[in-house]
């Protein structure tokens, strides 16, 4: 049975999330906030994202469009 206040240890991967801030720009940032970046378009910051999470499947998701993300929270 496991210890419910064991953790498991933090992936060695970065997992990204990649939406809008509510200027417009596209901002690519890590779930850890080790991470980021601003860009002007989505394919820029799905690269930087991708690079960043070593082309792993399931790295880098897009936010709603609703969403209005930050490099800061």
């Amino acid at each position: 049975m496991r210890n419910s206040l064991i953790s498991e240890p933090p992936s060695a991967t970065h997992r990204f999330l990649v939406g809008r801030d509510g200027e417009g720009r596209w901002i690519a940032r890590d779930e850890l906030g080790l991470t980021g970046g601003v860009f002007t378009d989505k394919a820029s910051a799905m690269h930087f994202a991708e690079t960043e999470s070593d082309h792993k499947a399931g790295c880098v998701s897009l936010a709603p469009e609703s969403a209005r993300l930050s490099l800061f929270n």
